[in-house]
């Protein structure tokens, strides 16, 4: 016999079908919450590094001001102090002066130039004589409305130092220009935000001109200057939208960053702050990377365990097909014996009809001879064809009876099958041992059974009936067989006797296995056979002792049931 597919096997049970459901239900749920949290810590630590990167360029814009504030008040110290002798036409060449030194924090340098871009004032000696030519010159000379400027980042010949001249014009009463004075800062004094704090590799700010040149950057550990981002992306995010964020590409180094940026009021540049994807993401990947394997573990641990469950219900299956076939032997077996021990009952029944065949036949022959009609013939005839009926309905009862096979549920007329049983049973004994009685009235009666089975049983009740009710006086030796209906779908068969009754230590174990009617003579395998017969027919077998007696009633399905699920 084939056997079937494990997953079949465990999708055909209920209680099989339940845990596995449950099972995928708790794997589908863990799955689904993994994933939820995964995705609720990416968002949580999104959401966190917006707050601190707009946090920290908050900050990085109040500490740029607050180093141009210290540069517009060092020009406005230089304007008050040298200022008219600038506006001065007489005088010329260039002078050397010194800062005070509450500047020197910040500032490294100055100068003043007069209108024609001459340096008047400086504090090096090394000083150009002219920036005439300078481009915040110019732009503050040609542009009235322009009052400060910033340079590109310049190196000085004399320390090799990278600084930016912070420049602001020298306007006369009529805002006419009169000249320029800037000072000198240091590019890396403007990217020294949280000194000595440790950045990481990816983390950046920088300072970016209007222009889109890089006045200041700091990339980690790494400051730089001079880079051009005219048409970059993050010149087109600042022209969008001047205070904002996004998310998005470095334009030097391609790694993709959170920004944020801020643009200065008085000045033409704005200052930028970068976290790395990587670096924000890094605490929930790695926790991701936990509960993926958690839930992998317990997916694969769960998958085991439905697997030997899997295996156990296949078991199950496999040993209860070996029993129902080592029943169904048994059952084949038991109405064999059954049989031998009926032969010689039956052997009587057979010889009647043959024995009143054979007189016919005798009779009609003589007829023959003598000067019998053909239609006296034909009568004896008739009557042989009729006893050799009666014999033959008595051999296809025996050979019904003894067939073998599984259990196959069919439409059957509950009289017929009643009336088979009886004939069966009553067919064992030579001479009756006790009345079996059924009224009938239940021709038009179907219900779903596979004959055969249901005949054994009822040749099996019966038949202990029989035994039940050898030990009282003859005239009460009857065996009642009733059926009414218990429901729309189920029918019930009575088998009544008056007989002493069951023990009590036999109805408190009636529904276990193997339980004897016959005290401890009996091994119980004909009342364990036809419990399981009636099982498999999904009814139910009961037993109870009345005023006198005992009664056995079992349940099958009525023809109703197949039509309502058909």
């Amino acid at each position: 016999m084939r056997t079937p597919n494990i997953y079949l096997t465990i999708l055909g049970q209920p209680a099989a079908r339940l845990v596995t459901i449950s099972g995928v239900l708790f794997v589908v749920v863990a799955w689904i919450t993994v994933i939820w949290q995964i995705v609720e810590d990416r968002r949580t630590a999104v959401e966190a590094a917006v707050r601190e990167n707009r946090g920290r360029v908050v900050a990085f814009e109040q500490y740029v001001r607050r180093t141009l504030e210290a540069a517009d008040l060092a020009t406005a110290y230089l304007d008050e102090r040298y200022g008219a002798q600038v506006r001065s036409p007489g005088t010329t060449g260039t002078r050397r002066i010194v800062l005070p030194a509450y500047f020197d924090a910040i500032v490294s340098g100055a100068q003043l130039a007069d209108a024609d871009g001459n340096i008047r004032f400086s504090t090096s000696a090394d000083a150009r004589r002219s920036v005439r030519d300078r481009r915040v010159f110019r732009e503050l000379r040609e542009t009235p409305t322009v009052d400060r400027a910033i340079s590109n980042p310049t190196t000085k010949p004399e320390t090799g130092d990278t600084v930016l001249l912070i420049a602001r014009a020298l306007r006369n009463p009529d805002r006419s220009f009169a000249g320029a004075v800037a000072v000198e800062i240091p590019a890396r004094r403007f990217v020294d935000f949280n000194a000595g704090i440790e950045y990481r590799p990816a983390d950046l700010i920088s300072i970016i001109s209007l222009r889109g040149m890089t006045l200041a950057r700091r990339e980690g550990g790494v400051v730089s200057w001079g880079q051009d981002l005219s048409g970059r992306l993050v010149m087109q995010r600042q022209m969008a939208e001047p205070n904002g964020e996004y998310w998005g590409p470095s334009s030097l180094d391609g790694r993709r960053r959170l920004f944020s940026h801020r643009r200065l009021t008085n000045y033409p540049i704005f200052v930028t702050s970068g976290v790395g994807e990587a670096d924000i993401l890094a605490p929930a990947t790695r926790r991701a990377g936990w509960f993926l394997s958690l839930a992998t573990a317990l997916t694969l641990l769960l998958g085991a365990l439905l697997v030997l469950y899997a295996r156990h219900v296949s078991n199950q299956e496999q040993a209860q097909r070996r029993f129902d076939q080592m029943r169904d032997e048994f059952a084949h077996s038991a109405r064999v014996s059954s049989l031998s021990e009926m032969a010689a009952g039956l052997a009587h029944e057979l010889n009647q009809p043959l024995t009143a065949a054979s007189n016919y036949l005798a009779v009609g022959e003589l007829m023959i001879r003598g000067d019998g009609t053909r239609e006296a013939v034909g009568a004896q005839l008739h009557q042989v064809r009729g006893q050799i009926a009666r014999a033959g309905e008595i051999i296809r009862r025996i050979r019904d009876y003894l067939s073998k096979g599984s259990a196959e549920l069919r439409i059957e007329t509950l009289d017929a099958t009643i009336f088979d049983a009886i004939e069966l049973a009553r067919g064992g004994n030579a001479a009756p041992r006790a009345r079996v009685l059924y009224a009938g009235g239940h021709a038009q009666t179907r219900v779903l059974i596979d004959r055969i089975q249901i005949q054994q049983v009822l040749v099996n009740l019966i038949r202990n009936a029989e035994e039940a009710v050898a030990s009282v006086p003859e005239d009460r030796r009857l065996i009642r067989i009733k059926c009414e209906a218990r429901s729309e779908e189920m029918f019930e068969i009575r088998v009544e006797d008056d007989g002493p009754g069951f023990p009590d230590s036999v109805l408190e174990q009636f529904n276990l296995p193997f339980i004897s009617t016959k005290a401890e003579h009996g091994l119980g395998i004909g009342l364990s056979i036809c419990r399981r017969i009636i099982e498999v027919h999904g009814g139910e077998l009961k037993a109870w002792n009345r005023a006198r007696g005992a009664t056995v009633s079992f349940t099958v399905k009525r023809e109703a049931v197949l039509r309502s699920v058909a």
